[in-house]
């Protein structure tokens, strides 16, 4: 016999005690259907009950396994760790008696309990069950010498069944249960429970994610494809009402996303900034002036705000080269400017010049993107209204339409509530936040 802790032994014992000293009945009704996880050989076997007495604050049962020469560990199922539930075990060579008690209240509200997993280094079956005694709130006593044995209808609660295997009613007119299938993934568990489940009953999953891992999805669906709903009723556990169909619940776990880290010591966390610098530095844009500064208040160059837009294209390949005289061969932008020239992004001062390291201003900025949405095909038609900025009149004719364009869709707004500054220089910070929401015009 496997020695039980102290505990264990004692609890065991008032068990014990407690059903042989209550008033026995004999059952007249159908006795309790055993339900095991798989049918042939395992070294684990989940097992369960259906058709217990009503009101069943505690039970006894033996359960008949193939190998005598082994240990078994019996661990409770999940819905026994509640606080006044209480469990334990002893082996008698082949034989494993599971005792399980409700301080208060009752084991289970619809006739239904999963008892637990029995494990073992060697593969077993589990043969049989008897010795079945339960007693209820007043301490009566019910006893079947023998249990139900369904190990032929696997994971199923009920035993033998009808409608295809769906659903199951033994002779004695008990309400038809359907099966419940857990399906999982790696990086978590999934318990249920019960095993099997009639129609209306209240049936508890409980998600449990492994460390560094999170409940991605969970989804209880009938064998038909249905959804059925699910209640969350938090630390992992959800609720939903049994449909007449077996079903299905399968969890998905994935794991735990981690903040990035970003290198710019100049970007204080929830600076206006903040989440443009991080964008245009993810979708590669836009790189630090060193490994650790970002310099938000640097003024933009003109080649740097057309070598931003030349990697935002994929940086294609260029087969001709520029005739801007100002553009030197093998600078970081003379490919940029060559790409946006061939396609009428830019067009230059005049004379030959293009300017690369000149500060670019908010008009020339409004003029080069729109040009590029342009050729993008986006609608640049759109026009706001500038009269409400006293300087509106500043703006460079051959940015006018660009200006309005870009006051229309958000990407340049005002440096106060009436003041656009169209010839004054754009910052890297303020390049940042103008490319972010340039790019979301594209999605």
């Amino acid at each position: 016999m496997k020695r039980l802790p102290f505990f264990s032994r004692c609890l065991a014992l008032a068990l014990a005690v407690s059903l042989l000293t209550a008033p026995a009945a004999w059952a007249a009704s159908a006795a309790p259907q055993l339900v095991l996880s798989t049918q042939g050989a395992a070294t684990s076997q989940t097992v369960g009950l259906t058709g217990l007495p009503a009101d069943t604050g505690s039970l006894q049962i033996t359960l008949n396994l193939s190998e005598g020469g082994t240990s078994y560990t019996y661990v409770p199922d999940s819905s026994l760790n509640a606080d006044g539930l209480y469990t334990t075990y002893k082996q008698n060579g082949s034989a494993v008696t599971l005792y399980l008690t409700a301080k208060s209240g009752t084991l289970t509200q619809n006739g239904a309990l999963t008892l637990g997993t029995l494990t073992s280094g060697t593969p077993f079956t589990v043969k049989g069950a008897s010795g079945f005694k339960s007693l209820d709130s007043a301490s009566s006593e019910t006893l079947f010498p023998t249990v139900g044995d369904n190990s032929s209808n696997q994971g199923n609660p009920s035993g033998g069944s009808t409608g295809g295997g769906n659903n199951h009613s033994d002779d004695s007119g008990s309400t038809s249960t359907w099966s419940i299938t857990l399906s999982q993934a790696t990086g978590g568990t999934l318990t249920s429970s019960v095993a099997r489940a009639a129609q209306g009953a209240t049936v508890t999953l409980t998600a449990a994610p492994e460390s560094g891992y999170v409940l991605k999805t969970l989804t209880v669906t009938t064998a038909a494809g249905k959804n059925v709903s699910l209640s969350s009723q938090g630390n992992g556990r959800y609720t939903f009402t049994m449909p007449a169909a077996k079903v299905t619940a399968t969890a998905a776990f994935a794991p735990e996303s981690t903040a990035p880290t970003y290198p710019f010591t100049d970007v204080p966390p929830g600076v206006w900034y903040e989440e443009a610098v991080h964008y245009v530095y993810d979708q590669g844009l836009m790189a630090g002036t060193s490994e650790d500064t970002f310099a938000p208040e640097l003024t933009t160059s003109r080649g740097m705000i057309v070598t931003i837009l030349y990697r935002l294209e994929g940086s294609p390949a260029v087969t001709s080269g520029t005739t801007f005289t100002d553009v030197e061969q093998n600078s970081w932008y003379t490919a940029a400017v060559a790409w946006a020239s061939s396609k009428g992004i830019v067009s230059g001062y005049g004379e030959g010049k293009f300017g690369p390291t000149d500060p670019i201003t908010r008009e020339q900025m409004a003029a080069i993107l729109c040009r590029y949405a342009g050729y993008k095909a986006l609608d640049t038609t759109k026009q706001a209204d500038l009269t409400a900025f006293t300087d509106a009149g500043q703006v460079a004719p051959y940015a006018e339409a660009a200006m309005g364009w870009a006051v229309e869709t958000g990407l340049i707004t005002g440096t106060s509530t009436t003041t656009l500054s169209p010839a004054g220089s754009a910052t890297r910070s303020q390049a940042a936040l103008i490319l972010m929401r340039f790019s979301g015009l594209f999605q």
